[in-house]
């Protein structure tokens, strides 16, 4: 999000009202995110709280963050987590021109035959124990990396500093089977010193098998 109010303060000149980024919360009350956004002073983008709406399912949001983006038509181009969007400052100039963004979670990306057609693209996984993981991920190590007095220091610099896991699913119903993808997003723009900061902790922290490293970071 400061990620966000920054953009739209270094492009106000050019972009003027041309680009909104509208920020939707899942917090258990509105007057959480109102205190937060306060805190912050992140004025620019556009809040508001989810509060009883079923938008989540209607537009099949598996988990957060989780970004989409509109062309100047209203047509959602691209769905997914914004690691996989390394530059979204380019990605509004170029749907800003009327040109389309290519690349993962995009409509030419969908269109194109999966990898191996014809085989299984995606992987049988042990779901069981990548969860495990998961879960240890969000109850244990996840916290301590937000704790992590080197990763505070070095990630309020920063414009993105994100760790996640994503593991995704899907089951085929004729057969029941169950392929999938098991991804840890670390997503990393700053100073070069940060980035080599947090990457550090991370790459201590950060360790199990099974999953594949998705290493987003540049240099600013």
């Amino acid at each position: 999000m400061q990620h966000n109010e920054d953009m739209l303060k270094k492009r106000a000149a050019d972009w003027g009202d041309k680009v909104k980024i509208i920020g939707l919360s899942i917090d258990k009350t509105a007057d959480v995110v109102a205190a937060h956004v306060d805190k912050k002073d992140w004025k620019r983008p556009i809040h508001y709280h989810r509060a009883e709406s079923d938008c989540s399912q209607v537009y099949s949001v598996r988990g957060v963050p989780h970004v989409m983006l509109l062309d100047t038509t209203g047509k959602i181009v691209y769905k997914g987590h914004p690691a996989t969007r390394p530059d979204l400052e380019a990605d509004f100039d170029t749907l800003l021109k009327g040109e389309a963004i290519t690349g993962a979670g995009t409509e030419e990306e969908a269109q194109k035959p999966a990898e191996g057609a014809g085989e299984d693209a995606a992987k049988e996984l042990d779901f069981a124990a990548h969860n495990e993981l998961v879960d240890k991920f969000a109850s244990e190590i996840g916290p301590a990396l937000q704790k992590n007095e080197s990763i505070s220091a070095s990630a309020k610099n920063m414009q993105r500093a994100f760790c996640v896991m994503v593991l995704k699913e899907t089951v085929d119903a004729a057969t029941g089977k169950s392929t999938g993808e098991f991804n840890n997003f670390r997503d990393l723009v700053g100073k070069q010193a940060d980035i080599d900061a947090c990457k550090k902790v991370i790459e201590e922290s950060v360790k199990g098998d099974g999953y594949e490293v998705i290493l987003r970071e540049r240099a600013v």
